[in-house]
């Protein structure tokens, strides 16, 4: 549990903690900690233990299933051919399982870093609510999965830029290293809409009928999953209502704090993404799967809502500084005494060094 002390408290101690005669403003603390606690928690996941992550053991496996490979055999037994192809070329230069892992961790959490990097303007608040995400989890355990959504930080980056045919090739690129990714399609035309507070009036109804019948359409979306992935979609109970009541309230926040004439395109943008979050969790109750395919969104989650608070409206100035002190408190007792106490069900914690005897 040490480790995770470091990752979160440090980051946020060099963003807060003034010294005398310093001259480092805070802007410059503020990616000085993001910076640290990115390369601190690459680190953690380069060096985890094959323990740690339900799937780490089998990705492991799968490297030297694909090192030992004929390059002419490479793909044919692989729906995720990207994945597949991705094994071999590491195994050109290294046949270390734990090496792999090192690599994987590198390209992905690098490729999601430049887009934090570039927008993040509270590191405190924005790593407390990564950690709390589910991705922060998935990212030790869903090698597959985890590429795709970093693939979809190239996507999006396109998909800013109005840049339609590369941001197409990235969105198949991404499907095939795990199936989900077809998800990232909706990116380009959600980010798009001009989805304004006069649109509450349709959305808010539209999200409770979503919630009414979420079996009935869950049902009929799964014949296309179970088509598509060759995933099992039937019906499950998974009793994952908390972060839907969770991402209502970010929702919340996201319309009624900011003054609308000072949010730039960017920051609309991605508070439609946490939009369709809210209505896509509406069925994890259902099925795991609902939530896998959130994931390529819900990450987005962790740099709009400090930017909301940024362009608050006068109005609600106490509120969100309030606001934002308590969430960064909250998570962060959440994250130790919750999230990281249960164990989890992808079993991060405890958290164990490759090298250590378990």
């Amino acid at each position: 549990m040490g480790v995770f002390y470091i990752l979160l408290l440090v980051p946020i101690m060099m963003q807060h903690i003034v010294v005398k005669q310093s001259h480092i403003d805070y802007t410059k603390r503020n990616k000085y900690s993001l910076t640290f606690f990115f390369i601190f928690f690459t680190a953690l996941v380069m060096l985890r233990h094959e323990s740690v992550g339900n799937d780490t053991r089998n990705y492991r496996l799968f490297f030297r299933h694909f090192a030992e490979m004929d390059w002419a055999k490479v793909g044919k037994d692989s729906f995720e051919i990207g994945f597949a192809y991705f094994n071999k070329l590491i195994s050109v230069f290294t046949k270390e399982p734990q090496l792999f892992l090192a690599i994987t961790a590198i390209i992905t959490v690098t490729m999601i870093y430049q887009t934090y990097k570039r927008l993040c303007v509270d590191t405190a608040l924005t790593i407390v609510l990564f950690c709390i995400m589910s991705t922060f989890v998935m990212l030790f355990s869903g090698i597959r999965q985890m590429l795709a959504v970093g693939i979809g930080f190239a996507a999006y980056e396109f998909t800013r830029k109005n840049k339609l045919f590369p941001f197409i090739l990235m969105v198949f690129l991404a499907m095939t290293f795990h199936t989900s990714a077809f998800m990232l399609a909706f990116m380009y035309p959600v980010y798009h809409a001009k989805i304004t507070k006069k649109w509450l009036i349709a959305v808010i109804p539209a999200a409770t009928v979503v919630f009414v019948f979420n079996k009935q359409i869950f049902s009929f979306l799964a014949l296309l999953i179970e088509r598509y992935t060759g995933y099992d979609a039937s019906i499950t109970q998974t009793g994952a209502y908390t972060m839907i009541i969770l991402f209502a309230l970010f929702a919340v926040i996201a319309f009624v704090i900011p003054n609308e004439s000072r949010l730039d395109a960017e920051t609309v943008g991605l508070r439609n993404f946490l939009l369709l979050t809210f209505v896509l969790q509406m069925f994890a109750p259902l099925h795991t799967i609902a939530m896998r395919m959130n994931y390529y969104y819900i990450i987005f989650i962790p740099i709009l809502l400090p930017k909301i608070i940024e362009y608050r409206n006068e109005r609600w100035k106490q509120v969100a500084i309030v606001g934002r002190h308590v969430m960064v408190i909250f998570f962060l007792i959440y994250f130790f005494f919750s999230k990281a106490n249960n164990g989890g069900n992808l079993h991060v914690f405890p958290y164990h060094f490759f090298w250590e005897a378990i």
